[in-house]
């Protein structure tokens, strides 16, 4: 009897702890998967978390654009406070077109390691449009050129890409009725007045552009009065300055680097002893580069030769009270924009033919640079030598003519010279937008 029970015991036995045993195993198994899960979920969420808190940084390079406004909507990225501590360098132009808008040429510049890695796009804002639409379309277009570098980092699986279809239509020109040509009328008022004296300042005027790439064209005539009033000693001093003309121009594209243009002028100038003159010069200019470059480099050279009638207000040094005159005038211009600075200059010299000795040489020039890191230096400067004050009027001059700055005066030189130096430093990144008080 024990012999046959035993069998079944041993086999209850077995079972029985051998299911205890896989109960067990499993119990421990589970809860190692589960803290194994649970640390690679941390450890995943930590990457991540480090990843998402090391965005690429941006250096925005724009002189005419809402800066704070691309920072409030680009809040994914880190925006630097130099160049030289950012991946990438965000450098954009503008420059004016025919229809009164405005053409960015925007240029991405990778850094470290994005080194190499460069792109431009362009963005045209019309000139109906409001600050709020450039704006966002600048934006936009900033956001397109960043895709390229934001697709090598952890942001990359954030991205979703959208593109509105249209049907395909076919294109018809459409019609101008203006024709290629822009209108601006303009006028502007400033008065004050003090129990002492008072001042009334009025302008009005109108641009006619008209601009393809075979022509521009700019038709402005002009209107400025000042006035100036003064009381001392219960004796009331006035000062009237007028300043009335048209400006004209005609500029026929001949190629990639040659220009022809006419100039004309109609001058009245108080200021300058002119009751009434005018001038009529033809103009030829060459580039170095061709124009389509004009955005970022220029070198151009320039030659005009005219005639001028003017009929003085007074009698001048010279005895005139109206005189023909021709004159000539050659001019070089050095324009870059580049991700380090700018360079604008120019160097000109003109002459009347009746009397070589009649000249007049200038130079002006503006030099921003970035020194190194944070450090930037902007000069500006304008220096002129001149013999040629032809429409001074004879005789003394008062007093009062000279502190109410009616009338030129004599001088053979001009200069003018300003010096500007930015140091930056301190915390790298600044994303936040504030605009309080």
């Amino acid at each position: 009897m024990f012999f046959k029970n035993l069998p079944v015991i041993s086999f209850g036995v077995s079972y029985t702890s051998l299911l205890l045993i896989t109960m067990y195993f499993l119990v421990v198994t589970g809860t190692f998967n589960a803290q194994a899960q649970e640390e690679t979920s941390k450890d995943s969420i930590v990457e991540n978390s480090q990843q998402q808190e090391n965005p690429i940084s941006l250096f925005i390079d724009c002189n005419n654009c809402d800066k704070a406004f691309i920072r409030q909507e680009l809040n994914y990225v880190n925006f630097a406070r130099d160049p030289h501590l950012a991946q990438i360098h965000l450098f954009i132009t503008d420059i004016s077109t025919a229809s009164g808008g405005r053409q960015f040429t925007i240029s991405f510049i990778g850094k470290e390691e994005f080194d190499g890695k460069e792109n431009t796009l362009t963005y045209t804002s019309g000139q109906v449009n409001t600050q709020q639409e450039e704006r966002i379309g600048l934006t936009s277009i900033i956001e397109l050129g960043l895709l390229p570098y934001l697709a090598q980092t952890s942001l990359a699986q954030n991205i979703k890409i959208e593109v509105s279809r249209q049907p395909v239509k076919e294109i018809e020109e459409e019609e101008d009725p203006w024709n290629n040509w822009i209108f601006q009328i303009y006028g502007g008022l400033n008065f004050s007045e003090e129990s002492s004296q008072s001042s009334l300042d009025i302008r009005y005027g109108l641009y006619a552009d008209y601009v393809t790439e075979t022509w521009r064209i700019r038709l402005r005539p002009f209107f400025n009065y000042n006035q100036r009033d003064y009381v001392r000693d219960e004796e009331k001093i006035r000062s009237v300055l007028n300043r009335d003309g048209f400006e004209g121009r005609v500029v026929r594209s001949i190629s990639d680097h040659w220009s022809l243009g006419l100039f004309t002028n109609v001058d009245v100038n108080t200021f300058e002893n002119i009751d009434f003159g005018y001038r009529v010069a033809p103009a030829i200019e060459y580039s170095l580069l061709p124009y389509e470059k004009a955005l970022r480099k220029e070198y151009t050279v320039a030659y005009s030769i005219g005639y001028i009638n003017r009929q003085y207000i007074e009698e001048t040094i010279y005895n005139e009270i109206e005189e023909a005159l021709y004159n000539q005038s050659l001019e070089l211009g050095v324009r870059v924009l580049e991700p380090w600075g700018s360079v604008r200059t120019s160097v000109a010299g003109s002459n009347f033919l009746h009397d070589v000795s009649k000249y007049r040489v200038s130079f002006k020039g503006r030099f921003a640079y970035r020194v190194f890191k944070g450090f930037s230096v902007d000069i500006s400067s304008r220096i002129e030598y001149l013999q040629d004050q032809l429409s001074l009027p004879k005789g003394d001059v008062s007093l009062e003519d000279v502190l109410l700055q009616q009338r030129q005066l004599a001088t053979n030189y001009g200069i003018s010279l300003s010096l500007g130096l930015s140091y930056n430093f301190g915390s790298i990144y600044n994303n936040v937008v504030n605009t309080r008080l």
